[in-house]
C-alpha cells in the first residue's frame, strides 16, 4: 500500500500541493537500571529486548532514563513519541511494586475503554511471564458488569480503569470495605494519553485525582508521608509536560521528553493532497480504491470527524470493493467502520482483524475511524493513513500520523482544500514542525468547583472523615470555599442552585467527567424476540444520527429508529433492521436566547457603540430536530405530520443554559445570513486555533438569535454568537472578548492572504475591515436608569413568569423537558412556586400541577413567555414602589464619607 500511494502522488491523477519527507533515525541503548537488573523484571527485559539491542544493552535510552528516576522515588511524566515504548516503562515499575509488596495495588488509568481492552493484553502477557497469572490484572470500565467490579478489586494487584467508572463507580462507593481496601493500598498511579486530560475532560479529571489522593490520606492517616503515592503518566503530545502535570495533579514531575527520545524511526512521507472543498470524501474513495487495487501489503486507515460519515465511507468503499450488496458478516469484510459508541466486542474484533493483516480472504485491510482510533493503539500493519480536513489541533496530527509506519516506511496525506494551510498563515511543512498546543485546564472555574465540591463532601462522610476540605491535597485556588457551599448546610449562593439540583444526591453518577449534563442514551435492536445492545450515544450526537425515523449506520449497517424511550434507565433508542440504500438528513433548527440584563451580563462586560456592542452574557441554547429528509426520494417529512400517524414520531431537542460572546452590527451588510454565518464559523475557528480551546466545547451560531437588552426590551441587529457547548458553562469564550480585537486582525490577516493566493475562503476581507472599524468605536455603556448592578430584586419581589407564559419544564435529575403554561406564581414553605397547566397527551389528560420555580426555564421562542414584577406579601403582580427619594439619600451619605 506503501509503494501504490507513492505512485499515486507521483501520478496525475492527484494535484499535490505540498510534500515532504520525516526522516527515519537509529535507535540508541541504554543498560537496565540496576534496581531492576537481578530482579523478574529484569530478566523479562533482558529476553524480551537482548535480540533488538544486538548487545548494547536491553532499553532505549528513554527508557532507562524514565525508570531511573521511577526507581529513586520521583513522579515522571514520560513524553515521547509514538511507539516508543512508554508502556513498557510504567509497567516495569507496577510489576516491581507488587512483587516487592504483595498487598501493593496499582491503578492505570486509559482514556478510552477501547484502548484500556488492547493494553490488557501486554499487561497479561508480562503477569504470565512473571507467573503473577492473569488474575494479577483486572479491567474495569462501564462494559464489566457492576456485579464483577468488587471481586476483581478484591483479587487483581493491577486494575486498569477508565477515569468514567472511577468517578461514577468508585469513589462513590468508598464505605465498602473491598473499595476502602484497594484505595488504602495504592502505591502508583498511571496515567495513559495524558494529553486527554485537558479542557473539560482533564479539568474534572484533575479533581478526580486530588479526590482520590485525600481519600488515601485519610484511610493512611499517620502512614500517609511515609507510603508516598507515586504519580506515572506517559504522552506522546504534551508541548509543556511536567507544567501540565503539576497542574493536573498539585504534584513536581521529572519529564523525559522529545528530545530524549531515542526509539529507531522508519521513514515517513506527509503530503497536502488537494481537492475542492466538499469533494474531500469522493477524493478519499478514489485513494482507497488504488491502494487496495494495487497495494499487496499493509492496510490503511483514514480519519473522519463524524461518526456517521465514518460509517457511510465504509459502507462506499465496501460497494465499490464487493459489487452492489454488502456482506453481512463482519469477519468478511475487508473495509471497516471504527468509532466511539461500539460494542467492545466489536470494537476487538476489528482490532484484532487489523492485526493479523495477511492475503488471506477474509482480511481486514482497511479502516475509516474517529478519534477513537488516535490514541495508542499498536497496529503494526498500518502503512498508510488518510485525514479528511486538517485535523483540529496539532495534537490530533501528531497522534494520528504516530499510528502509521510503526515497523516499516509509511504515508500519511491530509487531503483538503488547497487553502487549507495557507489561510492560517503557515504551509503545511511549517504547521508540522510547530509544537503541539499548550495544553489548558480550567481549574478555576466555580461551577466545576462545586461539582467537585459535592462529591468530596459525600467522599468524606462515607470515611468517617472530618467535612473540612483536606489540607494535605494542594486544591485549586478558590475550591475550599466552594467545598464549604456545597456541602450540607453549606451557605450556597442562588447561581449554583441549577447545578446543584442536577448532582441531586448522586453527584458521582450525575456529573461525568466529560459531559456534565447530558443524557446518554443506550442502542438497542428491538423486536418481539430480541432486545439486543448495539451501543451508545449522548444527546448531542442522537440528534444528529438516531432521532426517530432516521436510518442509523452501525457497522455499516442500516437500522431503522423506532422510537426513544425516556422512561427506561438508562434512557435508550429502539432499532430494526433498515432498508439498504436508505440514507436520512435530519433538518434541525437552532435558538439562542440571549440577555444583557443586569443579572445575566458577565462581571459587566459589554461594550457599545451607535452602531452595535460586544458582551460576554448568560444565554440559552436550544436545538430540535424538525424532521428529515429522505435520501432517496428528497421528500422532507415533518414529525408534525409524522405524529398524526405514529406519536413514537415526535421532535426531539435539546437545550441548556450557558454564556457565550454576542457581537452585534446594526447595518444592512452584516445581517446578510451567508455574511453572518461566514463570519460566526471563521471567528469560532480562529479563536480556538488561537487559544487551543478544544473545538468541541465551542459553538458558534448566526441565526435565530433574540436578545434582551440592559433595560430588558429586545434588540434588533445583526447578530453571532460563539458560545460554550459545555452545560451550564465553564466560560470558554471570556478571552475572545478580551482579546477580540486580535482575534479580528488574525481573521483580517488570513482573508487578505487567501485572496492574493486567489483562494478566498468566502469571508472577504472587506467585511472583516468593517467590522474593526466598528469595533475601534465601542465603549464601556452607562446603564440605564433604574437597572441595578447587583442584580438584586427591590425588597419583597421577585421578577417572575407572567400569565399564560409558555415555558419548559425540566424535572428535577433529567434533561428531558416539556412545555407548561403559567397559571400564576405562589409561595409554598417559603420557595417560589408556580402553578402551571401540563398539556395533554395521549397517555394522560390535561393536568395542573405546582412546580418550583427552579425547575421552569424560558423556552426557545422568545415571544412565547415574559417576565413581571411580583410582591411576595401580596402574592400579586405589581412594580416596586418609587424609591428615587432613598437613592438620592443613599447618593448623598456616600458623597458624604
Amino acid at each position: 500500500m506503501y509503494d501504490a500511494l507513492r505512485n499515486a502522488l507521483e501520478s496525475d491523477d492527484f494535484t499535490v500541493i505540498e510534500s515532504f519527507e520525516i526522516p527515519g533515525q537509529p535507535a540508541r541503548y541504554a543498560a537496565i537500571p540496576n534496581f531492576l537488573i537481578d530482579s523478574p523484571i529484569g530478566q523479562y527485559l533482558d529476553q524480551e529486548f537482548a535480540q533488538q539491542a544486538a548487545g548494547n544493552g536491553a532499553l532505549w535510552q528513554h527508557q532507562a532514563r524514565a525508570l531511573n528516576a521511577l526507581g529513586s522515588g520521583d513522579n515522571v511524566v514520560i513524553s515521547t513519541g509514538t511507539a516508543s515504548g512508554k508502556s513498557l516503562v510504567f509497567q516495569s515499575l507496577a510489576f516491581h511494586k507488587v512483587l516487592l509488596n504483595p498487598d501493593s495495588r496499582v491503578l492505570i488509568f486509559y482514556p478510552l475503554k477501547a484502548l484500556a481492552a488492547d493494553q490488557l493484553r501486554g499487561w497479561q502477557r508480562m503477569a504470565n511471564f512473571l507467573e503473577l497469572g492473569e488474575d494479577a490484572i483486572g479491567r474495569i470500565d462501564g462494559s464489566v458488569r457492576q456485579h464483577d467490579r468488587e471481586d476483581i478489586l478484591e483479587r487483581a494487584k493491577i486494575v486498569i480503569m477508565t477515569p468514567d467508572v472511577c468517578q461514577a463507580w468508585l469513589m462513590h462507593r468508598l464505605s465498602v470495605p473491598v473499595v476502602k481496601d484497594f484505595v488504602r493500598s495504592l502505591s502508583i498511579v498511571v496515567m495513559d494519553e495524558a494529553h486527554t486530560l485537558e479542557g473539560v475532560f482533564g479539568s474534572n479529571f484533575a479533581f478526580l485525582i486530588r479526590r482520590i489522593i485525600a481519600a488515601r490520606n485519610h484511610l493512611l492517616r499517620d502512614d500517609a508521608t511515609s507510603s508516598k503515592l507515586q504519580l506515572v503518566a506517559a504522552t506522546a503530545t504534551i508541548a509543556n509536560p511536567s507544567e501540565h502535570m503539576k497542574d493536573l495533579t498539585g504534584a513536581d514531575f521529572t519529564a523525559v521528553s522529545h528530545e530524549d527520545d531515542s526509539a529507531p524511526r522508519s521513514e515517513r512521507i506527509v503530503a497536502h493532497l488537494a481537492c475542492p472543498e466538499g469533494e474531500e470524501v469522493q477524493v478519499i474513495r478514489e485513494l482507497h480504491n488504488r491502494v487496495l487495487a494495487e497495494g499487496s501489503e499493509g492496510a490503511f486507515i483514514t480519519f473522519l470527524d463524524s461518526r456517521q460519515g465514518v460509517e457511510r465511507l465504509a459502507r462506499a468503499t465496501q460497494r465499490e470493493q464487493n459489487g452492489s450488496e454488502l456482506t453481512e458478516l463482519l469477519a468478511h469484510t475487508n473495509v471497516l467502520p471504527y468509532r466511539a459508541g461500539y460494542d467492545s466486542e466489536d470494537r476487538q474484533q476489528i482490532e484484532q482483524r487489523l492485526r493479523s493483516n495477511t492475503l488471506r480472504a477474509n482480511t481486514l485491510r482497511g479502516v475509516v475511524s474517529t478519534s477513537a482510533l488516535e490514541l495508542g493503539i499498536d497496529i503494526p500493519s498500518l502503512r498508510v493513513g488518510f485525514n479528511i480536513g486538517v485535523p483540529a489541533t496539532r495534537k490530533a496530527y501528531r497522534q494520528r500520523l504516530g499510528r502509521v509506519g510503526r515497523n516499516a516506511p509509511g504515508a500519511f496525506v491530509v487531503v483538503a482544500p488547497a487553502n487549507e494551510f495557507r489561510m492560517y498563515g503557515t504551509t503545511f511543512e511549517e504547521y508540522h514542525e510547530m509544537s503541539v498546543e499548550p495544553s489548558y485546564l480550567y481549574l478555576d472555574n466555580r461551577f466545576m468547583q462545586f461539582a467537585h465540591g459535592k462529591c468530596l463532601a459525600i467522599e468524606l462522610e462515607s470515611l468517617g472523615a472530618s467535612s473540612r476540605t483536606p489540607t494535605q491535597v494542594d486544591w485549586p485556588l478558590g475550591f475550599t470555599e466552594m467545598h464549604a457551599a456545597a456541602r450540607p448546610g453549606g451557605n450556597r449562593p442562588r447561581e449554583y442552585d441549577g447545578i446543584a439540583s442536577l448532582g441531586g444526591d448522586s453527584p458521582h453518577y450525575n456529573y461525568p467527567l466529560r459531559n456534565v449534563g447530558e443524557v446518554n442514551f443506550q442502542i438497542k435492536q428491538h423486536d418481539l424476540m430480541l432486545d439486543a445492545r448495539l451501543g451508545e450515544v449522548n444527546q448531542r450526537q442522537a440528534l444528529r444520527e438516531c432521532y426517530p425515523g432516521a436510518t442509523y449506520l452501525h457497522l455499516a449497517r442500516p437500522y431503522e429508529v423506532i422510537k426513544w424511550d425516556m422512561s427506561s434507565i438508562p434512557p435508550s433508542i429502539l432499532v430494526k433492521p433498515g432498508l439498504p440504500g436508505r440514507l436520512t438528513k435530519p433538518r434541525i433548527k437552532t435558538w439562542i436566547n440571549a440577555k444583557l440584563t443586569s443579572e445575566d451580563l458577565l462581571e459587566n462586560r459589554i461594550l457599545q457603540g451607535a452602531n452595535g456592542f460586544l458582551a460576554e452574557c448568560k444565554m440559552q441554547f436550544t436545538e430540535r430536530v424538525e424532521g428529515f429528509v429522505d435520501g432517496r426520494s428528497g421528500r422532507f417529512h415533518s414529525y408534525q405530520e409524522l405524529q398524526q400517524r405514529n406519536p413514537d414520531m415526535r421532535a426531539r431537542m435539546r437545550d441548556f443554559r450557558t454564556s457565550g460572546v454576542v457581537l452585534c452590527i446594526n447595518h444592512p451588510w452584516f445581517k446578510e445570513p451567508a455574511v453572518k454565518r461566514t463570519f460566526a464559523d471563521r471567528l469560532r475557528d480562529v479563536f480556538v486555533r488561537e487559544y487551543s480551546v478544544s473545538p468541541q466545547d465551542i459553538g458558534s451560531a448566526a441565526l435565530k438569535i433574540s436578545v434582551q437588552g440592559l433595560d430588558g426590551g429586545g434588540i434588533q441587529g445583526g447578530f453571532v454568537v460563539v458560545f460554550d457547548e459545555i452545560y451550564g458553562s465553564l466560560r470558554l469564550t471570556e478571552r475572545l472578548y478580551l482579546e477580540f480585537e486580535h482575534v479580528l486582525n488574525r481573521m483580517l490577516a488570513a482573508s487578505a492572504a487567501a485572496e492574493t493566493e486567489s483562494d478566498n475562503d468566502g469571508l472577504d476581507s472587506l467585511v472583516v475591515e468593517r467590522i474593526l472599524e466598528e469595533f475601534s468605536t465601542f465603549t464601556t455603556p452607562s446603564l440605564p436608569d433604574g437597572v441595578e448592578t447587583s442584580g438584586e430584586p427591590p425588597t419583597g419581589y421577585e421578577l417572575v413568569f407572567t400569565r399564560g407564559s409558555r415555558v419548559c419544564y425540566r424535572p428535577p435529575n433529567q434533561m428531558a423537558v416539556e412545555d407548561v403554561e403559567i397559571i400564576e406564581p405562589t409561595l409554598l414553605g417559603g420557595e417560589l412556586m408556580y402553578l402551571v397547566e401540563v398539556p395533554q397527551r395521549l397517555d394522560r389528560p390535561e393536568v395542573r400541577r405546582l412546580i418550583a420555580a427552579s425547575a421552569l426555564e424560558p423556552s426557545a421562542d422568545a415571544d412565547a413567555w415574559d417576565y413581571a414584577w411580583w410582591n411576595r406579601e401580596t402574592q400579586m403582580y405589581e412594580d416596586p414602589p418609587d424609591e428615587e427619594d432613598d437613592e438620592e439619600h443613599d447618593d448623598e451619605e456616600e458623597e458624604e464619607s
